[in-house]
């Protein structure tokens, strides 16, 4: 909940880019950037507590920002951070707010146009670009949170190996290549609560789905395999969850092959259409909705293998495995089952094999502490296999009263990087807050933290 200096700051900020939008045009621009082709295009300053912002206008059509700043620059502001996320405003993100008081400057990158997931590296990379250019600026750190940590991850694999880290041979649609070299590298990476990339859309496929009615025997939403329809909870058995995960491993593995059949008729012209087609596909949630035994039954990715820091309620740092406090989730799920609008993807061929497809095997499984039986190179924008190409110091800090613990240590571990750093915010939520008040500020813990891992000694 926010208090009303805060409701304050997030209309006065979001204020500024829906004006922005509006005017199209401003003022005399305090700070000029002028892409290649298209003249600045700018609002500001608008100013906050202990900032300002400004809009910019990175690209004729497809790159728009939002500039945060400190009002007085101090030490920090020789750091600048950019995020950039999949949605379509990334304008009033906590990040930038939070990071901008703290004395560094921000730029929230927008991306208008092609939804590929490799579209957006161009715009990503004028953000860089952007952000390097300002005076006194000498480190310049990439930022994605949730869906926005596949995202930058796919970013810094192919700014450090060039297109051919999205466009290998096992990839089961590789990425196209024009456009992606020379991409500007960032100095570090800092990933929020990163999700897994295609595994997390993987991970929503419900094997109950069937020709005229659900398969009892694979519903993890029927009371005779272990959910409770009144405390929208669950106690799984192992046995029916092995039985799930292999019907899920299954139904995934026709999905694909049926994408990239469809894929080949479309490519040798005998397609509906000449570049793509409709595709919908039954009982695969969007975002927080879909078949996820470990959104009721919080047993399963429930802790960390490995002790890592833990930035406690009264602020000490202790080291330790680390444990999922959330409660259980995906209560809307059950009633939506059959639904256009939560438990169906309304996609493409083309945008479904680009952003959603990955290879799973017969051992498949999701587990207290792990999840196995995935081919994470299968995908273009899966994190894990993106981490590996990455070198530059990353900090991955996950949510404690969130279900991407497990995952998240699993990103940690595939990063390629010598310095890196893997930390989880007691009781924080995934958009920052605590889910109980016993939890604290975790908003400030976290970007504190934030704060103190760019100030590392010798790291930037």
């Amino acid at each position: 909940m926010m208090n009303s200096r805060s409701e304050h700051r997030a209309a006065t900020v979001l204020g500024a880019a829906v004006l922005a939008l509006v005017l199209g045009a401003s003022a005399t621009p305090a700070l000029a950037w002028q892409a290649a082709t298209s003249p600045p295009v700018q609002l500001g300053p608008v100013r906050g507590e202990g900032y300002r912002t400004q809009y910019l206008r990175l690209a004729p059509q497809e790159t728009e920002g939002l500039l945060y700043e400190p009002t007085r620059p101090g030490p920090n502001a020789r750091i600048a951070l950019v995020y950039a996320h999949p949605n379509a405003n990334t304008f009033n993100e906590p990040i930038g707010r939070e990071m901008a008081a703290r004395g560094y400057r921000v730029v929230m990158v927008n991306h208008r146009g092609d939804t590929a997931p490799e579209a957006y590296l161009p715009s990503i990379s004028r953000g860089l670009a952007f952000a390097r250019s300002l005076p006194g600026v000498t480190r310049v750190i990439l930022v994605g949170h949730s869906g926005g940590g596949h995202l930058v991850t796919l970013y810094q694999n192919v700014a450090e190996h060039g297109p051919a880290a999205c466009s290998g041979p096992e990839k089961i649609y590789p990425c196209k290549v024009e456009g992606l070299s020379d991409l500007t590298k960032p100095d570090g990476l800092i990933l929020l609560d990163p999700t897994l990339g295609a595994f997390h859309q993987m991970s929503a496929v419900d094997p109950a789905v069937g020709d005229d009615q659900r398969i009892v025997a694979l519903d993890m939403f029927a009371p005779a395999n272990g959910y409770d329809r009144a405390g929208k909870r669950a106690i799984y058995s192992a046995a029916f969850a092995q039985r799930f995960y292999r019907a899920q491993a299954d139904r995934n593995a026709r999905i694909v092959g049926e994408a990239q059949a469809r894929l080949r008729l479309i490519s040798n012209g005998e397609g509906l259409f000449t570049d793509d087609e409709p595709l919908v596909i039954s009982g695969l949630g969007q975002q927080a909705a879909g078949a996820r035994l470990y959104q009721p039954d919080v047993a399963f990715a429930a802790h960390t293998k490995a002790a890592h820091a833990l930035l406690r309620a009264d602020g000490t740092i202790g080291e330790e495995v680390i444990r999922s406090v959330r409660p259980p989730s995906g209560q809307q799920t059950p009633a939506a089952l059959g639904s256009l609008s939560l438990m169906t993807q309304n996609t493409t061929v083309r945008r479904f094999l680009a952003a959603s497809a990955i290879r799973t095997s017969a051992d498949y499984a999701i587990t207290a502490d792990d999840i196995v039986g995935v081919d994470w190179r299968s995908a273009m924008t899966s994190t894990p296999a993106n981490a590996e190409g990455v070198s530059v110091p990353t900090l991955v800090l996950t949510m404690s009263c969130h279900y991407l613990v497990v995952p998240d240590e699993i990103i940690f571990d595939h990063l390629g990087s010598k310095d890196k750093t893997f930390a989880a915010v007691e009781g924080a939520t995934h958009l920052f807050n605590p889910c109980r008040p016993e939890y604290g500020d975790t908003v400030k813990r976290t970007f504190d933290f934030v704060d103190g891992w760019l100030k590392g000694t010798g790291r930037f």
